[in-house]
């Protein structure tokens, strides 16, 4: 140690004591605390029954309420010393165990020169590292801390980075005014964030601190990142992306800059994370960000939301084109495939556009507006894009009412089913119906599925609303048998998500002992893409269906890509061509030739085929001629009520399913 430093650790006594404010106790304290503060005591246990002022002890007590863990606080414990009236101390507010808090107190104190106090009073702030330099920037004295992190040094300009630096702490110095300032310097090991913390005195000489800081610098920047960017992608997340519109909103009012958003959500991508682990539907996210950052424009920046939601920002546009053409360049590029696990994936975007200022004069209306074009887009159809209309407004208000009224609905009974016959087109004989779901909003009326079923799956309420569906359907089947009407099947079409539920079979089958309905009489139907999603894993729940009793069809064969080896291996009974190949019959030689193949295969397989959407008679004859054995449509019957349906059941011609099992069919 130097000799200057030798005089600093000689002419000052460091006392140290801990204070328990809740017991009123100096809990620990040092020799030199002992010394300091024991005249102001006769006790002869010190620490434990050391006397404090009742006002002096609510302040101390404010000071553990008032500043957080780890903070300091500079004050004056009113204690004499010799001359002296108080004692100025630093402290630390810490655990005493639990809630309990308590200070960690520390004070110097000296009779040596007004220089020496100076250094004392820079150390009392938690420092070992001090410097004595002259006012021209040169080092006199260092202590061994300030030597072992910064080697031999003769002048401020060996520690700072830049000239630049050097030049603005010396003019600072000029001043002859005390600072503080957060610098970088260049210690032995590396480039260290430090605070500098600078005292003059009367002799001309300056006192200077430096605490290095960079541990704390770190852990800001890694706050700052954990509340700007998203953590999976490394993208800027939803904070970033409102702070960066409110900047830009502000400087677009002043130049009038056009500039929009493209909000995006990803297709069906809960059916990824539901069918395969969660670290491939991440890895598929984050692939998915790479992609589009690898085709959109320099003027575009990409935020990540959350979940599978993504927004583009597209600064300095002409107009709502320059948006249509970036949307128009992601949905293209959706169409190649990710290779993820082994496996080859195709995952599509909806994208909903808004642009400043024709669709939102702030942030909020921006952002919602964008988000409802989104949900537009997605009910035309997937890998597409839409524009925000102020028309679709309503249709936001009604979004809002009916997501948030689903679980009311079914706790209040709101839903209904209907019920439409299907027809043996042998003999025209009524063997079944398909079930259609209606919500009778109490405000707004009858409300489409089309409206309500998407908002189910959004919001995950598709699982109990699903299984009401179930248990509703059985337990109309029981009331039928009941009342003498010939026993039929009745079918619900599941939806992707409540397909992968875990637990589906076990809650079937509960649902058929609770209502004490034969298994016979219940059929499941499932879309192409369901089926394919994981082929093995649908195997091995189907094969549990059919142990159960239960009949199993695929709904609107014809519009998915199903293999038919996979096809072969399925245990189905059923297929039901779309009505989308049924509306031209006779009339386009296409869809004549795929109805005849898609029936000619079925039969290869020993399955049965229902026609959906059967209108007229010309239709009939061309299925008759196929060789189809059931449809349903208009041409029979609409979707009736419950009561309705019973009577068209007492005036038509039936059959008893144990001659032809059939199905009721639900849109969920």
């Amino acid at each position: 140690m130097s000799q200057t430093a030798n005089k600093m650790s000689n002419a000052l006594c460091i006392a140290l004591w801990v204070v328990d404010t809740d017991r009123a106790s100096i809990a620990w304290s040092n020799c030199h605390a002992k010394t300091l503060l024991r005249q102001n005591s006769s006790a002869a246990n010190f620490d434990r029954e050391f006397f404090f002022d009742d006002d002096f002890l609510a302040t101390l007590r404010l000071m553990t309420v008032a500043y957080d863990i780890g903070e300091q606080v500079t004050f004056d414990w009113p204690t004499p010393l010799g001359k002296d009236d108080i004692i100025e101390c630093v402290s630390t507010i810490i655990s005493l165990g639990g809630e309990r808090r308590g200070l960690s107190v520390q004070a110097l104190f000296s009779n040596s020169s007004p220089l020496d106090a100076e250094i004392g009073l820079i150390k009392q702030l938690g420092s070992l590292s001090v410097a004595m330099l002259d006012y021209d920037g040169g080092f006199l004295e260092v202590s061994d801390v300030f030597a072992s992190r910064f080697g031999t040094v003769s002048s401020m300009s060996d520690l700072f980075v830049t000239n630049s630096n050097t030049c603005a702490f010396m003019s600072k110095l000029s001043l002859g005014q005390p600072f503080t300032q957060e610098i970088r310097l260049s210690t032995l090991n590396s480039v260290h964030w430090h605070q500098l913390e600078v005292v003059f005195h009367p002799e001309g000489k300056v006192l200077l601190m430096a605490n290095d800081i960079q541990q704390e610098r770190g852990r800001e920047n890694e706050i700052f990142r954990l509340h700007h960017f998203d953590v999976l992608t490394g993208l800027p997340n939803r904070y970033h992306l409102y702070q960066t519109l409110e900047n830009i909103l502000e400087s677009g009012n002043k130049r009038f800059e056009h500039w929009g958003i493209l909000y995006l959500d990803l297709d069906n991508f809960k059916i990824v994370n539901d069918t395969f682990d969660h670290r491939v539907g991440d890895e598929l996210i984050q692939q998915v960000a790479l992609r589009i950052q690898s085709v959109i424009p320099n003027n575009a920046e990409l935020y990540r939301l959350g979940g599978d939601e993504f927004v583009i920002l597209l600064t300095n546009i002409l107009g709502v084109e320059s948006l249509q053409e970036v949307a128009n360049l992601i949905t293209r590029n959706a169409l190649n495939t990710y290779f993820i696990a082994n496996m080859e994936m195709m995952v599509t975007a909806s994208i909903g556009i808004a642009c400043y200022p024709e669709h939102g004069d702030n942030v909020d209306h921006l952002l919602k507006n964008a988000d409802a074009a989104m949900y537009r887009a997605k009910s035309i159809g997937h890998n597409t894009s839409f524009v925000f209309d102020v028309d679709m407004i309503d249709t936001i208000r009604a979004h809002l009412t009916l997501g948030g009224g689903l679980r009311k609905a079914i706790e209040e009974e709101e839903f209904e089913l209907f019920y439409q016959p299907k027809v043996r087109l042998s003999d025209e004989v009524t063997v079944g119906a398909e079930a259609l779901i209606r919500w009778f909003h109490p405000e707004l009326g009858l409300i489409s599925p089309d409206q309500f079923i998407p908002m189910a799956e959004e919001s995950g309420m598709i699982l109990p609303l699903g299984e009401w569906v179930i248990r509703t359907a059985c337990k109309q089947i029981k009331t039928w048998q009941d009342q003498g009407i010939p026993p039929i099947s009745v079918s619900v079409n599941l939806s992707g998500r409540q397909f992968m539920q875990t637990d589906l079979v076990e809650m079937v089958a509960q649902v058929l002992e609770e209502t004490g309905v034969d298994s016979q009489y219940l059929e499941l139907e499932l879309t192409e893409s369901m089926l394919m999603a994981d082929a093995q894993q649908t195997i091995e729940k189907l094969h549990a269906f059919r142990k159960l009793g239960v009949t199993l069809s695929i709904d609107d064969f014809g519009t998915g890509y199903s293999s038919l080896a996979y096809l072969k291996k399925f245990p189905i009974q059923t297929l039901k061509i779309d009505r989308s190949f049924v509306n031209d019959l006779g009339i386009s030689g296409g869809d004549d030739a795929i109805v005849k193949a898609t029936i000619a295969m079925a039969k290869s397989l020993n399955l049965k085929v229902i026609a959906e959407g059967v209108e007229n008679r010309s239709q009939i004859d061309v299925l008759n001629g196929f060789q189809c054995q059931e449809v349903q449509g208009y041409l029979f019957a609409k979707p009736m009520s419950n009561k309705d349906f019973v009577h068209y059941m007492k005036t038509q011609k039936m059959v008893n399913v144990s001659d032809v099992l059939s199905s009721v069919t639900s849109t969920i």
